[in-house]
């Protein structure tokens, strides 16, 4: 579907959302667009009747479907058949609770892991004890870099030095120290 078409069904969309009976509907059509049907209009004039719509309450939906996908979050701790694994799922969204990832999402761990274990493994949950330690301890590498580097470019390397913050909870701790001051 063009974009003019995508327009056209969107501005309807609005019509029967906002409630318009037919004769308000054309007459909001000439007050925005100086013509009295969408066939006739531009993509310019469209999209200014469709902003008219969404000021006026209109709000567009997000296509879940052939477009669209709808993001897998972690299932609940206590789940897997290690417990390694639960801590995995735990400390990438803690990762992403502190800016380090940018999706939360299962899909996004279970591509993690893939890179991880040579593409062996698609998905997190299916990992033997031996694969979730090593994911594991990557992951907590990585998370401890991350956090060292950004309590040093924000001038708190010297309580990283203090604390002798070298483990991971030890790094963990500063920077929960750090960012709850604030």
């Amino acid at each position: 579907m063009n974009n003019r078409n995508r327009l056209i069904q969107l501005i309807h969309v609005g019509k029967r959302e906002l409630g318009l009976d037919d004769e308000t509907y054309r007459a909001m059509l000439q007050e925005v667009a100086s013509k009295v049907s969408c066939s006739k209009m531009s993509i310019k004039e469209l999209e200014l009747v469709v902003a008219h719509m969404e000021a006026k309450g209109f709000k567009r939906q997000a296509k879940v479907g052939k477009t669209g996908f709808k993001r897998r979050l972690s299932p609940r701790s206590g789940k897997a058949k290690h417990a390694e694994i639960d801590k995995i799922r735990a400390i990438w969204i803690t990762m992403y609770q502190h800016g380090i990832v940018q999706d939360r999402s299962e899909a996004a761990l279970d591509a993690y892991v893939r890179r991880m274990t040579n593409k062996d493994i698609d998905h997190v949950g299916w990992m033997d004890s031996h694969q979730a330690y090593a994911v594991l301890e990557s992951l907590k590498k990585w998370h401890t870099r991350a956090l060292r580097e950004w309590m040093v470019e924000n001038g708190h390397e010297k309580l990283l030095q203090i604390r002798a913050a070298k483990s991971y909870a030890s790094v963990l701790i500063c920077y929960e120290e750090v960012t709850n001051k604030k």
